[in-house]
């Protein structure tokens, strides 16, 4: 049977080889012949193949299914191929540029500051400069290579979460989910990658693997800063034992171990881990948020001082001639982003205080309740957060109403927030006002905080009745 299934699997990849192949040499622009048509084809059927393999290794299925899933999977493959030609600002203005300077001076430019992206970045880009396939497509597929990696790390998450058989519908609202389709196919962003890392670092501790969780967290934290949206319940599991203070070298050796190419290339220590200093520090201070759906959504809205460059930015609703507050001096946003930065210090650590002096009414199978509420409350009350900074919240808010099996309006309010606020960059349109996502986001956030605070309730009511708290599946 398994072997079977095993041909099938790359039966229906070949096939899907050969469509692919026509369709990319007829409808991709950037290719210059059939050699790279069947090329590129080649590796996303390889996509195909492997999921497909994975696919039934975790949740084992009949030929059938096993068979519907597989077209399932090629049609997000062929939606996220048919978006391969859009070029967005973030690639005509940053990525392009960053290939061009790795094409021009290969290993060596390691050792240079290329970009403002962290370390393993670089490497991939490195790489696809290296390729004879337009660098364009090749950093589309590096992060549509990790949806589907996501996909199936949400459904190997949610069985160690969820004390039942990994559902389907994980990984077909994961491969749907809009802004997981539009970040890398469309926008050639990488955020599903460092989400990867952080939900199977949440699986694999789950699983009784702490080094290996430590190890990937480490990992995520060297792809992108946002990963600090998930160490409160790094904080957790120390409360809880399911980490221990030694795994923190875990976590830092495998941080460290992303820079030693570029060590190797010449670059300082200081340079290598100073990359997140200059990435938040450097270039974001015109404004308190960047069209993301936050609590900033309600203060005065300002003009860009590069407006002129990043034509896209007027398109982001109250930025134009008549939106200016007159009585809020540009000068003086460095100061107001300064004084939020602490304010949001200050909140983040009375409520860590508050779930401190009450953490014996946190159970381990809160750890996804606690992990969502913080995914949404720090980029909601953080200055200078981008429109895609909830991407982490937007996977962990399916994964949420899954493992509970109630809450679906979460990841609704949710991504439709987050998504509606990446179309003033993608589209030039701003369907929705951002005040109304960022209540949007709100709500979603006091939802989910009153979940933590009715189980919390629910186990005081235990103790005090001399019942221990038992653990039980309500994430």
């Amino acid at each position: 049977m398994k072997n079977r299934k095993r041909w099938m699997c790359a039966g229906m990849s070949l096939a899907a080889f050969g469509l692919l192949t026509g369709i990319m040499h007829v409808g991709l622009t950037r290719l210059t012949g059939f050699t790279q048509a069947a090329c590129l084809a080649g590796l996303f059927s390889l996509i195909l193949f492997v999921c497909m393999l994975i696919l039934d290794i975790i949740h084992p299925l009949e030929e059938k299914q096993l068979a519907c899933m597989g077209g399932f999977l090629f049609l997000t493959i062929l939606a996220r191929v048919l978006m391969l030609d859009y070029v967005s600002s973030d690639y005509v203005y940053f990525l392009s540029g960053w290939t061009k300077v790795f094409r021009d001076g290969g290993l060596a430019m390691l050792g240079e500051n290329v970009g403002d992206y962290n370390l393993l970045y670089q490497y991939v880009l490195l790489l696809i400069a290296s390729t004879p396939l337009p660098d364009l497509y090749m950093i589309k597929y590096f992060s549509i290579l990790f949806d589907y990696a996501l996909a199936l790390g949400m459904l190997f998450t949610s069985e160690r979460l969820s004390g039942r058989p990994a559902g389907i519908p994980v990984l077909v609202t994961v491969l749907l989910l809009p802004t997981v389709l539009i970040d890398g196919a469309c926008w050639a962003q990488c955020d599903s990658v460092y989400v990867f890392f952080i939900v199977l670092s949440l699986g694999m501790m789950k699983d009784g693997k702490p080094n290996l969780a430590a190890a990937l967290l480490g990992i995520s934290f060297a792809f992108k800063l946002q990963t600090i949206f998930f160490f409160p319940v790094v904080l957790l599991g120390l409360l809880h034992g399911e980490y221990k203070t030694k795994h923190a070298l875990t976590f830092f050796s495998a941080y460290f171990v992303t820079m030693i190419p570029a060590l190797l290339a010449g670059r300082s220590l200081a340079s290598a881990l100073s990359v997140y200093f200059g990435q938040s520090m450097g270039q974001y201070y015109h404004r308190l948020t960047y069209n993301a759906p936050t609590l900033y959504a309600f203060f005065p809205l300002m003009e860009f001082k590069t407006t002129d460059i990043f034509g896209w930015m007027r398109f982001i609703g109250g930025i134009d001639n008549e939106s200016s507050s007159e009585w809020l001096n540009p000068d003086l946003y460095p100061t107001l982003q300064q004084a939020a930065l602490m304010a949001c210090i200050l909140l983040v650590l009375l409520i860590v205080l508050y779930w401190l002096f009450h953490s014996k009414e946190i159970t381990r199978d809160m750890t996804l309740c606690f992990a969502l509420f913080f995914a949404i409350l720090l980029p909601f009350v953080m200055p200078k957060i981008h429109d895609r900074y909830f991407f982490l919240a937007d996977l962990l808010a399916v994964l949420y109403a899954y493992v509970k099996g109630n809450r679906a309006h979460i990841p609704l309010l949710v991504v439709t927030s987050s998504y509606m606020c990446y179309m003033p960059f993608l589209t030039r349109q701003h369907p929705i006002d951002n005040r109304i996502l960022s209540l949007m986001m709100l709500l979603a956030l006091l939802s989910v905080g009153r979940d933590l605070l009715t189980e919390m309730r629910r186990n005081r009511t235990k103790m005090k009745g001399g019942a221990p708290c038992r653990t039980s599946r309500t994430a």
